[in-house]
């Protein structure tokens, strides 16, 4: 194994690996610098059988999702492969904890309210950066299918957001004296 390929690839991925975990751990960042090094860590050891002709990012985008499913599952949390890809992203915690921006926050709170198998295709796509080919190998769908759906669900994505946002007021509401 040469170093130097390694650490080419490692650069390449290092960014796209740590938005994944970090939007899959709430924007916990100390959570997700650790588990995207160990993440690494299995990478470096596993990298003999990476084929970059032939597997491109979804290799470590599996050893990813599967690291983060085993994470879930030492914490106490069942989760099965489905529910692992439709867990939701911590808005209101990334808001708080990184002072994201209003639109950031509200953009994820949108992908949020999609349905979960939307919310995948969008995160996959738009956040995680995958090619079509590579969503199509991960998630074992026609690339063809996952471009309509992917439509649909950004479809979806823009009425969420262009419903009507509700004031905010520091009146309570009627009848709650």
């Amino acid at each position: 194994m040469s170093k130097d390929r390694f650490r080419q690839f490692y650069e390449t991925y290092f960014q796209k690996i740590f938005r994944y975990v970090f939007f899959r751990v709430g924007g916990h960042r100390e959570v997700a610098e650790d588990l995207t090094s160990e993440i690494f860590m299995k990478a470096y050891k596993a990298f003999e059988s990476y084929d970059e002709n032939r597997s491109h990012s979804s290799w470590i985008y599996t050893i990813a999702r599967n690291h983060l499913a085993n994470h879930y599952r030492s914490a106490g949390r069942e989760v099965t492969d489905e529910d692992f890809e439709s867990l939701p992203v911590a808005a209101d915690d990334l808001e708080e904890q990184f002072a994201a921006s209003e639109e950031e926050a509200r953009l994820l709170k949108a992908i949020g309210q999609l349905r979960p198998k939307d919310a995948v295709l969008v995160k996959m796509k738009y956040l995680d950066g995958y090619s079509y080919e590579e969503m199509a190998a991960a998630l074992k769908r026609e690339k063809g299918a996952l471009k309509v759906a992917t439509f649909r669900a950004m479809r979806d994505l823009r009425v969420v957001l262009q419903a009507p946002r509700p004031a905010v007021t520091s009146a309570p509401p009627a009848g709650t004296d």
